[in-house]
């Protein structure tokens, strides 16, 4: 096994867990216009240096990624970054003791990964079984842990203290991640890394752009992703009746079908 590797996901748990550690000693209370998100004036300050590089930086590569590349190349893209995914759902789905779902994770990624050529193909999908998404971050919740303020993390977004937790979990216990360190094939990892984050980007383009349309986009996002995030935790039986619903909905609809 290669030293890089290991190494990459080394890196991000700790930065991660840096960031933490950092809002956590210089955020204040100060200027707080929502007590979820004590840390307000923090988080304006990384949500507009984010904004800043995604509008003129990520967003015109993006732009340029879907100009140049088909839409049906695209979308083998998307079938092959959420295939690589159904390991970690299927892992959360075991925690959380939804053993069914689990059961439908794991048929749709032996389907997809053997007559769907790797996941090119989303057959599951043209089958009628249904994709599910979870995360360590929803695990947590599931088991009763709380959401703790409210944080805005450098290129990741909105997340909060728990969410935060699990993306630093999953840096180390990604099960498709640690499969593909043991093909011991050097930059593997940084690869399936990069086209995630490339495609995931791709699929919300449209939503991004009108978010940054908005009077105030912090407080949107904000809106929407405490809602997106409760919906997921209560697998969909929660209400949302914010006047960013308009928002969620559309995000929702792109990260499922606008590949």
């Amino acid at each position: 096994m290669t030293a890089t590797l290991p190494s990459l996901r080394m890196m991000k748990a700790l930065c991660l867990a840096g960031l933490i550690l950092l809002i956590t000693a210089c955020a204040t209370p100060g200027g707080a216009t929502d007590p979820r998100d004590p840390w307000e004036g923090w988080n304006r300050g990384v949500f507009d240096v984010n904004q800043a590089i995604d509008q003129n930086a990520i967003g015109p590569f993006i732009e340029g990624y879907r100009a140049v590349v088909p839409g049906g190349v695209r979308e083998k893209v998307s079938n092959v970054v959420l295939n690589l995914r159904e390991p970690l759902t299927f892992a959360n789905e075991l925690l959380q003791g939804k053993i069914g779902d689990a059961g439908t994770t794991l048929g749709r990624f032996l389907i997809n990964s053997t007559l769907g050529i790797g996941g090119l193909v989303n057959l599951a999908g043209e089958f009628g079984i249904p994709r599910t998404t979870e995360d360590f971050g929803q695990t947590l919740g599931v088991w009763g842990i709380g959401d703790g303020p409210y944080m805005v993390l450098p290129f990741f977004g909105p997340s909060n203290i728990r969410d935060t937790t699990g993306l630093v979990i999953s840096a180390f216990a990604d099960p498709a991640q640690i499969g593909l360190d043991a093909l011991d094939v050097e930059g593997l990892v940084a690869i399936q890394v990069g086209v995630d984050s490339i495609d995931t980007r791709s699929r919300l383009h449209t939503t991004i752009q009108q978010l940054y349309e908005e009077t105030d986009p912090y407080v949107f996002a904000r809106s929407a992703y405490f809602q997106q995030r409760r919906f997921a935790i209560c697998d969909g039986r929660c209400e949302t009746d914010s006047e960013e619903e308009d928002l969620f909905d559309a995000l929702e609809d792109e990260l499922e079908n606008d590949k």
